[in-house]
């Protein structure tokens, strides 16, 4: 959530279990409060197509940090040579993923697998033809039983980069390419 008090912006960041990815949209503050509850880290990254970003040497303890302005434009410097048209150059697969059990994709029911819950439009995963429902077996080869997997194997992977996903889809099994933007 945003607000925005006088000369100060207040972002409250709530993550449940592994860190997540905040935006703060208003980038004429003197300073910058970041609210962070349940996150192992409350690094912020720019995915919104303008404002001020934190990003890299940013990584923030889970607690309320400030930043003064200087802080703030040396960060925004940072992440803009890190940017092309306003993206963050970092892996991104354009799916979002979520644990399921007993959940009506889970083959046998009771079994611990990742489901494809959203694609977005025009984006790697839909590009490579990945569909709401498909259970994500494998990461580059590494079997996957959790979302949290990915993770890590996500961050290893540079924009461009070719990563193979072995899916389930109904009864077959498929893989699929996608290079990360």
């Amino acid at each position: 959530m945003l607000k925005r008090c006088g000369a100060v912006v207040v972002l409250s960041w709530l993550c449940s279990g592994c860190s997540g990815t905040a935006v703060i949209t208003e980038s004429r503050a003197d300073r910058v409060v970041i609210e962070a509850s349940n996150a192992t880290d409350a690094s912020v990254s720019a995915e919104a197509n303008r404002g001020c970003a934190f990003y890299g040497r940013s990584a923030l303890p889970a607690s309320s940090t400030c930043l003064d302005a200087a802080c703030a434009r040396q960060d925004h410097e940072f992440t803009c040579s890190r940017v092309d048209t306003h993206r963050i150059a970092s892996p991104w697969l354009g799916i979002s993923v979520d644990d399921i059990r007993d959940h009506q994709y889970a083959e046998p029911p009771g079994s611990p697998e990742v489901v494809v819950t959203r694609i977005f439009v025009d984006r790697p995963a839909f590009q490579a033809g990945l569909r709401v429902g498909d259970i994500v077996e494998a990461f580059n080869g590494t079997r996957i039983t959790a979302a949290a997997m990915l993770i890590p194997l996500k961050k290893k992977v540079r924009p461009g980069n070719r990563v193979e996903l072995s899916i389930r889809r109904g009864g077959e099994r498929l893989a699929r390419v996608i290079r990360p933007r």
